[in-house]
């Protein structure tokens, strides 16, 4: 994942990414750029939030993971 140009992770296999933008209904906070061939599924925000804040240990750590991926953009 790239913010502002410089390079904030690294993604494997079964990670996802923009989170952030269907839980907070923002623009996106990075861009991601693979460097092999891949397959990527789209989720619609209405169908992720259901998915997401179906449970309270779900909500509680989706939220954790969107904290920590803003921390570290912050620390860019």
């Amino acid at each position: 994942m790239l913010h502002d140009g410089r390079r904030v992770a690294a993604l494997i296999q079964g990670d996802g990414f923009g989170e952030i933008a269907l839980l907070r209904d923002v623009a996106r906070t990075a861009t991601v750029r693979a460097m092999t061939d891949v397959e990527t599924l789209r989720l619609v925000r209405p169908a992720f939030l259901a998915a997401v804040t179906g449970s309270p240990h779900s909500s509680r750590a989706a939220e954790s993971m969107v904290g920590s991926r803003l921390q570290a953009l912050a620390h860019d």
